[in-house]
């Protein structure tokens, strides 16, 4: 799967961070939280700390020189420049849009992917009521309309960049999370993505040979592996239904099958598994295989 680079945004109680997190998890890559970052350095009294401290005190918003400095230190270390990354709570200002898109030019990333949250004023209101700490509901309108003001210029220039998705927050954590992680499958080479087990078992059982190619994000290995999956997809498209599947969004699926490790090429017969390749092979290798299948 591909480098991935996400900005998530959205109004108070659309869930940023919470996806945020999950994500993070999910593609095994780290969480760049601006808040957090603002917090420890005030924490550890740095220097760009000392100069933040009192804005945050006084409940306003950091200058973007100080918010920059902060995020060009974390985003130069090599888990965040190697294994990308799911930023939130950035940015907060056209300026700080701009500022992270020349920096990315400057050190040969691409641009990232932007999904904005959204979702009805009145079911935001209710999450946030919910919470358990009470506010008036006047001040969270007030909270909710100062959002959407602040936000209107980033969307708008993410709009012009054509960088930017905007996600239904009305459904569930898990529905959102899968449209989020979505946004990085739209170009997945000839051999598609299934999305879970169910898709699985569906194509299971209506294709006479299936070809499943179990793989993650952080592995290496799959990385090898892909590329012939995609070769044999498009050498076999008329004949063979060819796919992966995401390790990570399905776990249950390595136990169901036995697998003892990754990449696992499954190649499966009128709905019954006949073989698999665990680990790199040649190309000639998974041909064969399927050459075999189709005899």
């Amino acid at each position: 799967m591909e480098f991935k680079q996400l900005i998530l945004l959205g109004p108070p109680g659309a869930g940023v961070k919470e996806q945020a997190v999950t994500l993070s998890k999910r593609w095994h890559i780290p969480q760049v939280s601006m808040g957090q970052l603002i917090r420890e350095a005030i924490a550890k009294e740095s220097a760009t700390g000392i100069e933040a401290r009192p804005y945050v005190e006084a409940g306003e918003l950091v200058p973007d020189a100080l918010v920059m400095k902060l995020l060009r230190k974390r985003f130069e270390q090599p888990d965040v420049m190697l294994q990308g990354w799911v930023l939130d709570g950035f940015p907060r200002t056209l300026t700080q849009a701009q500022g992270l898109n020349e920096f990315l030019a400057k050190v040969g990333q691409p641009v990232a992917t932007v999904a904005y949250l959204r979702a009805m004023t009145g079911l935001l209101i209710n999450r946030l009521t919910a919470e358990g700490e009470y506010e008036p509901i006047p001040a969270i309108r007030r909270r909710l309309a100062r959002h959407q003001e602040e936000t209107a210029p980033l969307l708008d220039y993410y709009q012009q960049q054509q960088q930017l998705s905007k996600i239904n927050a009305s459904l569930s954590a898990e529905e959102i999370t899968q449209t989020l992680a979505e946004l990085f499958e739209e170009e997945t080479g000839a051999a598609g993505f299934i999305q879970d087990e169910s898709e699985l078992d569906s194509l299971l059982e209506k294709e006479s040979l299936l070809v499943v190619d179990c793989m993650a994000s952080w592995c290496g290995s799959c990385k090898l592996v892909t590329p012939l999956i995609d070769q044999l997809a498009e050498t076999y498209k008329e004949r063979v239904n060819v796919r992966k599947i995401d390790f990570d969004a399905n776990k249950q699926v390595p136990k169901r099958f036995g697998l003892k490790g990754m990449p696992a090429v499954m190649f499966f017969k009128d709905g019954e598994l006949m073989e698999t390749l665990t680990g790199v092979k040649p190309y000639q290798v998974y041909n064969a295989a399927l050459t075999r299948f189709l005899e």
